[in-house]
């Protein structure tokens, strides 16, 4: 075997080892993109699922409706809302929000099933909505537009 062909296989053989570590450490990022975006959209899904709760007690209780007679599907609204708070603890802002509103939600419930005047209440109700949407916001670093 001559030099230059010693040579040849030598740099065939440095350009084969590059190309797997190349490949192997694409693959490796991938996976971690992957996996870091797939985790980012689940986060994102349970902020989305915490506002639409939040959106449908509020109206569910700040509306001019009767309460149901069976009011076991807003008892559980009540309960995933509460459990809610320690399903944020990591968000302390969403987290604060999330007692705030649930407890106006609350009193406002009360307030409508007593039959008592709830105008005082229902005030509270949509500054507490729009305190934890903003608390939402900026927890995921998100612009909210003028509404």
């Amino acid at each position: 075997m001559s030099s230059t062909e010693i040579v040849t296989l030598i740099a065939s053989i440095i350009a084969l080892i590059g190309s797997i570590v190349s490949l192997f450490i694409s693959t490796r990022l991938a996976i971690w993109k992957e996996r870091r975006q797939l985790r980012w959209s689940k986060e994102l899904e349970r902020f989305f699922q915490l506002e639409e709760l939040a959106g449908d007690l509020v109206e569910d209780l700040g509306g001019y409706r009767p309460l149901p007679e069976d009011r076991t599907e807003l008892a559980g609204k009540f309960d995933t809302l509460g459990r809610a708070a320690g399903r944020f603890a990591r968000y302390p802002e969403v987290r604060q929000a999330i007692w705030a509103l649930r407890n106006t939600l609350d009193r406002m419930f009360v307030a409508k099933r007593d039959s008592e005047d709830d105008r005082e209440i229902r005030g509270e109700l949509d500054p507490a909505f729009r305190k934890l949407l903003e608390a939402c916001d900026k927890a995921l670093d998100r612009k909210r537009r003028s509404v």
